[in-house]
């Protein structure tokens, strides 16, 4: 399942390096080295989504965009236009953010290309968008359409979203305010924008600023997850590759303020990626082996049912063991042996050594058997407890 996105983000390194390169030849290969380490890429360029493929379009589409300005619109170029950005879409629908982004970049740049070349852009933009939309809108008629928990839009949410998205996409150490890391991330970009040419900073200005304040400006929900701001992570990335090439390319002072930015890049993306390699996105399969030391591990969870049920059955088909749910409807007449208590990623979750679960008429005691950590932008950590068989133990009780 996830070798399409692993192909599609091994895409995208030479992809970024050849939409950078209309640039400089530095630019190019700077553009590759961001795309290859950044962890906010490796992370999705291995996760059964839809983003590296969305990522794979929007360079695509980048680079052809500059080409139709520069060198004017053929059929050719129009259809491998219309072709990235309808595959980009039908990968994520964050696409058409993107898509829109690049036909204003289109549309700011006709001074200089004409109004001809931007206004084909934006139409074929548009049109290939439209085969993605229409299948979404058939789907969200189905009566078994539904939409996930969304969180509504505050400034804390907000800045969690936008400031993970920056700390993974630019190696950000962890532990820094959500605000202030906004704050770094911001004058940082105005940094890079300054010392580019004016044609070089429309789209990555368009995607890093504007498009966040669009999401305020809209209220959109759920804006804590920094995968929603794919295309300000593709245009930070961009900036950076090519704002460091510029300052390469400025003399002798400006080089070693790249060469500073980009070995801070490189440390903070080995750090990140140090944690990810170590952690992934759960250690499941250790959980579910302890669990399998019974010869049938019946079991209760209290966050993301469907999905945790999902990966302890996977592993227990490899385990050769049953691993059996128990609801709290069931909970009294047959207790569970085992609670899994799931957290997101880098949570500060509460791995008390003993803690109280169940209806209130039948509560258990359970033991903490083990903690199963997650890093980064997915995956859930684990704590696993087993139910004591003294019913008189003792035991604290979770704020939970």
């Amino acid at each position: 399942m996830r070798l399409a996105a692993v192909a599609f983000g091994t895409l995208a390194i030479p992809a970024a390096a050849a939409a950078s390169r209309r640039y400089c030849d530095a630019a190019g290969l700077l553009a590759a080295f961001v795309f290859a380490i950044s962890y906010f890429f490796v992370h999705y360029g291995s996760e059964a989504r839809g983003y590296a493929g969305m990522t794979l379009a929007v360079l695509l589409a980048y680079g052809l965009v500059d080409a139709i300005l520069a060198e004017g619109a053929s059929r050719r170029s129009l259809l491998a236009l219309a072709a990235a950005i309808g595959f980009g879409t039908f990968s994520h629908l964050t696409m058409i953010e993107a898509s829109g982004a690049l036909a204003l970049t289109a549309l700011l740049r006709f001074r200089r290309c004409g109004l001809g070349r931007a206004v084909a852009i934006g139409a074929v933009a548009g049109l290939a968008s439209l085969p993605a939309l229409a299948c979404f809108a058939y789907g969200a008629l189905a009566p078994d359409f539904q939409v996930g928990a969304m969180v509504p839009l505050s400034p804390a949410i907000f800045a969690e979203g936008v400031g993970g998205m920056a700390r993974a996409t630019l190696g950000f150490p962890r532990g820094v305010d959500d605000f202030a890391l906004l704050g770094a991330a911001g004058l940082l970009a105005l940094g890079l924008l300054a010392v580019l040419p004016a044609e070089r900073r429309i789209f990555p200005a368009i995607a890093v600023f504007g498009l966040p304040l669009l999401h305020i400006a809209a209220g959109l929900p759920s804006q804590q997850y920094p995968r929603f701001h794919s295309t300000a992570a593709i245009g930070l990335a961009l900036l950076a590759a090519e704002g460091c090439a510029a300052l390469w390319r400025a003399g002798a002072r400006r080089r070693r303020a790249a060469a500073i930015l980009l070995g801070a890049f490189a440390i903070g993306w080995a750090v990140q990626l140090a944690d990810f390699y170590r952690f992934g996105r759960g250690h499941y399969a250790d959980a579910v082996r302890i669990m399998a030391e019974r010869k049938e591990a019946r079991y209760a969870v209290d966050f993301a049912r469907g999905e945790t049920k999902a990966v302890v059955a996977y592993h227990a088909r490899k385990l050769g063991v049953v691993a059996t749910a128990v609801s709290l409807a069931e909970w009294c007449a047959s207790p569970p042996a085992f609670l899994l208590v799931v957290d997101l990623p880098d949570s500060r979750a509460d791995h008390a050594e003993r803690r109280s679960a169940g209806p209130q008429d039948c509560r258990a005691a359970f033991l903490r058997r083990g903690y199963f950590p997650a890093s980064g932008l997915s995956g859930f950590a684990w704590t696993l407890y087993e139910r004591e068989t003294n019913p008189e133990a003792e035991i604290t009780r979770s704020a939970r």
